[in-house]
C-alpha cells in the first residue's frame, strides 16, 4: 500500500510538473516606423516562463504573421520575436499561440489579444514635385537600361510602404519605385521606368502616379526615346570578340563576348541584345574619338548554358531593331574532365597544442575553383596551388592537407571533403570530440563608441563557458581572440574600429556569435534583443546622429559648386574642385570624390579624393583631377560624406546644372592598349636540344594616349609557377609608346626541361591614364581579344635530350626555431624561422621554384603562406629559411599548424607535405600558442614639433580608464612623465598633452601594473637628419651545373637617422633573383611599407652569380 501510494504521489508530481502552463514575463511593444496600406507588419519581442530543457526546435510560435523558434534560451526563459500583421487602425489586438512537441501528445497555448499596437494609415494629404523636367537614362554603361526621374514628397513623417503609390505605364514598360532614405525623413522618392524588349513601334505615353487612394498626383510626358536620327545611325567596322562560333575556356581566356564598333549620328540606345535577357541590357560605352564619329565598345557574359547567342539591337521610338546578325560563342571550362580518386584521411592526437588534427588524401588533376569544404569550416578553403599539392605533377599528383579538428562538437557526425571543378566530390569522415555542446553562446552587452564621422569602435562582451568563443562576425568585419581587450575567450570583451562611407540601411551592429562546437546565435536590427532581460543591439552613433539632428536635409544642398563646369582634357588632364554644403551637416564629417573615368574597367577601384571643411568658405572643398582625353559628355561621379551617398545622376537630379560636370576631348582616348601583333618564338612547337629562349614576340599599341607599363605570367600545364616578365616603353625593341614591339622570353635548359605546353595565363596592360586590358577578365577588354583563336596561344616544346625523371624531391630536415610562441607582444618578438632541407636525386632541386610555407588556425580564416628564401644549394641538397611575422593574438587559445609545400625539381616533378605528413617523418609541425595579457602598443597617429595631440594604436588597454596610465620620455634624462589621456577604449587611447618637441620621444603604458612595450615617436616638421646604412652579408655560396660561382646575400638597409624612410630605391646588376623588393628592370624599390623608422632596419635578399656581393647604386631615398 505503501508503495502505490508512493507511485500514485510520484505520477501526480510528474503531472504536476507537466502541467505548468507557460507565462509571459514581459514584452517589448515596438514602435510601427512605417505607415500601413491595408495592414502593418511588427515584430513583438516576447520572454515566456517555462520548464527548463524544452529543445529550440520543439518549442514555436504561430501568429497570424509568422512562425518562429525562440531566439534565446536561458535556463526556463525563452524570447521569442513574434511576429504580427494588423489591419489599419487604433489600439488593433494581437495573438498568438505556443506549441510544445516534446511531448506526445503535443500542448497548445492561446495567448488571445495580450497587447495592442497602432497601425497608421498612409495620409491622405500626400503631395509629389518632380525635381528634374525629364527621364534621364543609365545608358552608357553595363546592366539592365532605365530611366530615372527624382520626386519630393510632402506629407510623410515616417516611412511608407512599397505600394503607397502607383505608377502606371503601358507595357512592355513597368515601373519601380525606391524610398531614398539618405536622411532622417522619407521624404524623396527615385522612380524608374524599365523596359522589356520591345517588339512594336513605340507609342507615346503619360507618366501617372497615383497614391493608395487613387488621387492623381503627377502627370508628365515620358520623353526618354529619342526618334531615329536624320541621317540614319550608322555603324560600321563591327568587330565581335570571341569570333562567330568559337569555342573559349571562361576559367582560362574569356568571360564576355565583346562588341566594337564605330558609330555616326548616334542616337537612340544601342546595346548588346542576348536571347537570354528578356530586358533591355548593356548598353554601349563610347571610349575614343568624338560624339560624331566614335568608337564604342558592349559587353554580354558568358553565362547559362552554351552557346551564348547575342547580337547589336537600336531602341529609339520605333521600338527595338536588330543592328547585326546573330553571334554565337560556344565556352566551357578547361577543367571539366578532373579526376579526384582513392580518397582516404587519418587523425591523429597531437599532444603539444591538445588538438585533434584531420589529414585527408586524394589522388587528383589539376582544376581551378577547388576547394576544401567541411561545416567545421567557417568557409571553404582554397585548394590552390602550390597549397594542398603533394607527390606527382601538376597535371596528376596527391592531394593532401591538414585541419584541426574542434575541440567540442555540437553533434556526432562531420566529414571533409575535396571538391574540384564544383562538382567532383572526394568526403572523408571526421570523428569529432566526445566533448558535446549544443548551448549557445551569450552575448552580455555591446557598445558602440563614435570615433568620426566614417569610423565607430564596436565593444562586444561575449560569452560561453562551454567550448569558447571561436569567432565573431560583424557586420562586415570579423573578431577573433586577437581582438579582445579584456578576458578570454570563456568570458571577455572584444573590441574592433569598423569604417564606413555610407550607412546605406545600416541601422545597428549585425552579430553572430559562433563557438568552439560551431553553435552559432544571430543577432540584427530586425531581432535586436541578445538577452532575456530585453536589452537591445544599440544604434551606430551616426544613426543616433541622424535622429537627433534637427534640420539635417542631405539632400538639400545649401551651395555646390565646381569651379569648372566645363573643363577640356584634349590636352592632358585637368585640376577642378568642388565646394559644397548641405541643411543639418557637420563640420568634421569627411567628404570624398570618386570620378568614374574608366568606363572599360567595370569594377575598377577608381581613387578617391578626400576633403575637408574650409573655414573661409564655410562649405566642404575638395581638389580633384580629371584624367587626359576622357569622352566628351557628362563625367559620372560620386560623393561619400558618411553616413551619405550620393551618385552623379541624383545630384543632377535634385540639384540641376550645377551638378554637371561636363568634360571635352577633340579625340578621346579611353581604350586600353591591347596586342595586335602576336607570334610565338621560335614557332609554335620547338624541340628543345641545346639551351634557348622561347616566348613570344608581341606589338602594343594604344594613341594617343601611350602605353605605360605590362605584366606577363607564363605557365604551363606542368608548371603553374608563373614567369613573370614586367615591361614599359624602354623594353621595346622597336617603335615606341604608342606602338612598339616586344619580346616575352623564358630560359629552357636542354638536359632538365620536360615536354610540356606554355601559354600566357594572366597579363595587364595600362596606358598612361590608367586604362587597363586585363586576362583573364569579365568586363575589361582582354589584351589578346583578337588572337582568341591563334594557334599561337600555346606554345609547346619536347625534350629528348632531357633527363627522364619521375620521382619527387623530398624534404631532409624540417625545425621550426621555436615549439612555443608568445602572440600577445609587439610585432617584432612574433617570429618564427622554419630552416628545411630538400633534395632530389634525379634532375636535382629547382632553385627557381622556392616551397611556400603555411601556417593554419581555427577560426583565423585561411591559411598564412610566405614564399621562402633559399639559403644554400650545395651537391644536390637546398637549404631554405623562412620567416613569418605572426599577427597579434594569432592562433591564441587554438594553436597553429604548420605545412609546406611547393618543393619541385627540375623535371617539374612537386612535392608538399601536410601537418601529418611532417609529423609522420619525424618533424615538429605545431607550435603552442600563449597568450599574454600584456597592453601592447602597435604605433601612432603622426604628429608635428609643435602638436600636442597623439592617438596611439594597441591592445588589450582594458575596459576601466581608471587601470591605465599613458606615459611620455622625452628623453631628456627626466624619465616617463604620467600624461592625462583624452579618449579611452581598449585598442584607441588619446591624448591633447604632449609636450610640442622636436626630439624623438617614447610612449608607453600601464595596464593592471603591466607595462607595455616602448614605442618610438618622430616627430614631423623639423630639421631631423635623415641617415643610412647598407650592410650586406654573404649567407650562401655555391657552384651552379655550369661550375660557375654563385652566393646568396642579405642586405640590410638601417635608419641611423631620427627620420623616417618612407621611400627607398637603387639599382643592381645582373641580379638572379631577389626577394622582398619590387623590381623593374635593374631598378629596385622597396615594396609599400609604411616607414623604416629610426633605429629600425629593412632586409632583402638577393642571388647573384659571382663570388661578393652585388653593387648597389644610385640609391635614392625619402624622409
Amino acid at each position: 500500500m505503501k508503495i502505490i501510494t508512493l507511485i500514485i504521489s510520484f505520477l501526480f508530481l510528474i503531472n504536476n510538473v507537466y502541467s505548468i502552463d507557460p507565462t509571459i514575463v514581459r514584452f517589448n511593444s515596438p514602435n510601427t516606423d512605417s505607415y500601413g496600406s491595408d495592414s502593418c507588419t511588427t515584430v513583438f519581442n516576447v520572454l515566456i516562463q517555462y520548464k527548463s530543457s524544452v529543445p529550440e526546435d520543439k518549442f514555436t510560435y504561430s501568429s497570424a504573421g509568422g512562425f518562429g523558434y525562440p531566439s534565446i534560451i536561458n535556463g526556463s526563459l525563452y524570447l521569442f520575436n513574434v511576429q504580427h500583421r494588423v489591419p489599419v487602425g487604433q489600439n488593433q489586438t494581437v495573438s498568438f499561440q505556443l506549441q510544445d512537441s516534446s511531448v506526445s501528445p503535443k500542448i497548445t497555448w492561446y495567448f488571445t489579444d495580450y497587447a495592442t499596437i497602432d497601425c497608421d494609415p498612409i495620409p491622405t494629404n500626400l503631395t509629389i514635385k518632380a525635381k528634374q523636367n525629364t527621364w534621364v537614362s543609365n545608358k552608357g554603361g553595363l546592366g539592365t537600361l532605365f530611366w530615372l526621374k527624382w520626386f519630393e514628397v510632402s506629407g510623410l513623417e515616417k516611412s511608407a510602404p512599397y505600394d503607397v503609390f502607383t505608377c502606371n505605364v503601358p507595357q512592355p514598360f513597368y515601373c519601380v519605385i525606391q524610398e531614398h532614405t539618405n536622411g532622417p525623413k522619407d521624404i524623396n522618392f527615385l522612380f524608374q521606368i524599365i523596359s522589356l524588349k520591345m517588339n512594336a513601334p513605340f507609342t507615346p505615353f503619360d507618366v501617372v502616379i497615383s497614391d493608395i487612394y487613387g488621387r492623381v498626383l503627377h502627370t508628365s510626358v515620358f520623353d526618354g526615346l529619342e526618334g531615329p536620327t536624320n541621317p540614319p545611325i550608322s555603324i560600321t567596322g563591327i568587330e565581335v570578340y570571341p569570333k562567330n562560333g568559337s569555342t573559349v575556356h571562361t576559367d582560362e581566356m574569356f568571360k564576355t563576348t565583346v562588341y566594337v564598333m564605330n558609330i555616326l549620328n548616334y542616337q537612340g540606345i544601342c546595346s548588346v541584345d542576348s536571347l537570354n535577357d528578356g530586358f533591355i541590357k548593356n548598353s554601349l560605352i563610347p571610349f575614343y574619338g568624338s560624339p560624331s564619329n566614335a568608337s564604342y565598345a558592349g559587353f554580354t557574359e558568358l553565362l547559362g548554358n552554351s552557346p551564348s547567342i547575342s547580337n547589336l539591337q537600336i531602341t529609339d521610338s520605333q521600338g527595338n531593331k536588330r543592328a547585326s546578325d546573330y553571334h554565337y560563342v560556344y565556352f566551357t571550362k578547361n577543367d571539366n574532365n578532373g579526376i579526384i580518386e582513392n580518397g582516404n584521411s587519418i587523425q591523429v592526437e597531437d599532444t603539444l597544442i591538445n588538438y585533434s588534427i584531420i589529414n585527408i588524401n586524394a589522388d587528383a588533376s589539376h582544376a581551378t575553383d577547388s576547394y576544401f569544404y567541411s561545416k567545421m569550416f567557417e568557409q571553404n578553403i582554397p585548394l590552390k596551388y602550390p597549397f594542398g599539392y603533394s607527390k606527382g605533377t601538376i597535371k596528376y599528383h596527391t592531394v593532401s592537407a591538414s585541419f584541426p579538428v574542434p575541440r567540442a562538437s555540437s553533434n556526432l557526425n562531420g566529414s571533409i571533403s575535396i571538391v574540384l571543378s564544383h562538382n567532383l566530390v572526394e568526403e572523408s569522415s571526421v570523428v569529432l570530440s566526445d566533448f558535446i555542446d549544443t548551448t549557445n553562446p551569450q552575448v552580455l552587452k555591446v557598445e558602440t563608441v563614435f570615433l568620426n564621422f566614417e569610423q565607430v569602435i564596436t565593444r562586444i562582451y561575449a560569452k560561453d563557458l562551454e567550448s569558447g568563443i571561436d569567432h565573431i562576425e560583424l557586420t562586415f568585419s570579423k573578431l577573433t581572440s586577437s581582438d579582445l581587450v579584456y578576458g578570454d575567450n570563456f568570458n571577455g570583451v572584444y573590441e574592433i574600429v569598423e569604417t564606413f562611407y555610407s550607412y546605406s540601411g545600416i541601422k545597428t551592429p549585425h552579430i553572430t556569435l559562433y563557438d568552439g562546437a560551431n553553435n552559432n546565435v544571430e543577432f540584427k536590427s530586425n531581432q535586436p534583443i541578445f538577452d532575456s532581460e530585453l536589452n537591445k543591439l544599440p544604434d551606430y552613433p551616426l544613426y543616433t546622429h541622424i535622429k537627433e539632428t534637427t534640420g539635417l536635409e542631405p539632400l538639400s544642398f545649401l551651395a555646390f559648386e565646381f569651379i569648372y563646369n566645363d573643363i577640356d582634357v584634349s590636352n592632358g588632364p585637368a585640376n577642378n574642385s568642388l565646394c559644397f554644403d548641405f541643411a543639418g551637416s557637420n563640420k568634421t564629417m569627411i567628404p570624398r570624390f570618386t570620378l568614374y573615368s574608366h568606363p572599360l574597367n567595370y569594377g575598377f577601384e577608381e581613387k578617391a579624393f578626400i576633403g575637408s571643411w574650409n573655414d573661409a568658405k564655410e562649405m566642404f572643398c575638395l581638389d580633384f583631377q580629371i584624367p587626359a582625353r576622357m569622352f566628351t559628355g557628362d563625367a559620372l561621379y560620386s560623393i561619400y560624406i558618411s553616413p551619405f551617398y550620393y551618385e552623379s545622376p541624383h545630384l543632377i537630379g535634385n540639384i540641376g546644372e550645377k551638378a554637371q560636370l561636363r568634360v571635352r576631348s577633340s579625340f578621346a582616348d579611353q581604350m586600353p592598349p591591347i596586342i595586335t601583333e602576336f607570334a610565338t618564338y621560335p614557332s609554335n612547337n620547338v624541340e628543345i636540344t641545346e639551351n634557348t629562349n622561347i616566348g613570344w614576340n608581341i606589338r602594343i599599341e594604344d594613341s594617343p594616349n601611350g602605353f605605360k607599363s605590362a605584366e606577363f605570367n607564363i605557365t604551363s600545364d606542368f608548371d603553374l609557377e608563373p614567369y613573370t616578365i614586367r615591361l614599359t616603353p624602354t623594353n621595346a625593341t622597336s617603335g615606341n609608346e604608342n606602338s612598339g614591339t616586344y619580346q616575352l622570353r623564358i630560359p629552357i635548359k636542354a638536359n632538365t626541361c620536360r615536354s610540356q605546353s606554355f601559354r600566357i595565363s594572366s597579363a595587364s596592360i595600362t596606358d598612361t591614364q590608367g586604362h587597363t586590358s586585363l586576362l583573364p577578365s569579365v568586363y575589361f577588354f582582354n589584351p589578346l581579344m583578337k588572337f582568341l583563336d591563334s594557334p599561337h596561344l600555346t606554345l609547346n616544346i619536347t625534350c629528348p635530350q632531357a633527363i627522364v625523371d619521375n620521382t619527387p624531391p623530398v624534404l631532409t630536415s624540417f625545425s621550426p626555431s621555436v615549439n612555443t610562441i608568445e602572440v600577445g607582444v609587439y610585432k617584432d618578438f612574433r617570429n618564427i624561422t622554419f630552416t628545411f632541407t630538400t633534395t632530389d636525386s634525379g634532375s636535382g632541386i629547382s632553385t627557381r621554384h622556392i616551397p611556400v610555407i603555411y601556417l593554419t588556425a581555427k577560426g583565423f580564416n585561411n591559411p598564412i603562406s610566405k614564399v621562402s628564401e633559399l639559403a644554400s644549394y650545395s651537391n644536390g641538397f637546398a637549404t631554405y629559411t623562412c620567416t613569418i611575422q605572426l599577427p597579434y593574438g594569432y592562433g591564441s587559445y587554438q594553436g597553429i599548424l604548420v605545412s609546406v609545400y611547393g618543393i619541385v625539381d627540375n623535371q617539374l616533378n612537386i612535392n608538399g607535405y601536410s601537418t601529418t605528413d611532417l609529423q609522420s617523418l619525424g618533424f615538429q609541425s605545431t607550435i603552442k600558442v600563449t597568450y599574454s595579457n600584456n597592453p601592447v602598443l602597435d604605433t601612432t597617429s603622426a604628429i608635428n614639433s609643435t602638436g600636442a595631440s597623439l592617438t596611439i594604436y594597441g591592445h588589450k588597454f582594458g575596459i576601466d580608464s581608471t587601470k591605465i596610465t599613458l606615459q611620455v620620455d622625452y628623453q631628456n634624462g627626466q624619465g616617463w612623465k604620467n600624461t592625462p589621456l583624452s579618449f579611452f577604449s581598449g585598442i584607441i587611447l588619446m591624448t591633447n598633452s604632449i609636450t610640442p618637441t622636436s626630439t624623438p620621444f617614447y610612449v608607453r603604458v600601464i595596464v593592471d601594473d603591466r607595462i607595455s612595450n616602448s614605442l618610438l615617436v618622430v616627430p614631423t616638421g623639423s630639421n631631423n637628419q635623415c641617415k643610412y646604412e647598407i650592410i650586406q652579408k654573404i649567407i650562401a655560396q655555391w657552384n651552379n651545373s655550369q661550375n660557375s660561382p654563385f652566393v646568396q646575400v642579405q642586405a640590410i638597409i638601417k635608419n641611423t637617422g631620427i627620420k623616417p624612410i618612407s621611400y627607398f630605391s637603387f639599382k643592381m646588376d645582373n641580379i638572379d633573383q631577389i626577394w622582398s623588393v619590387d623590381k623593374e628592370g635593374n631598378n629596385y624599390s622597396l615594396p609599400w611599407h609604411p616607414a623604416i623608422n629610426p633605429f629600425e632596419q629593412y632586409i632583402f635578399s638577393y642571388t647573384f652569380g659571382g663570388s661578393v656581393e652585388a653593387e648597389i647604386k644610385e640609391p635614392t631615398f625619402v624622409c
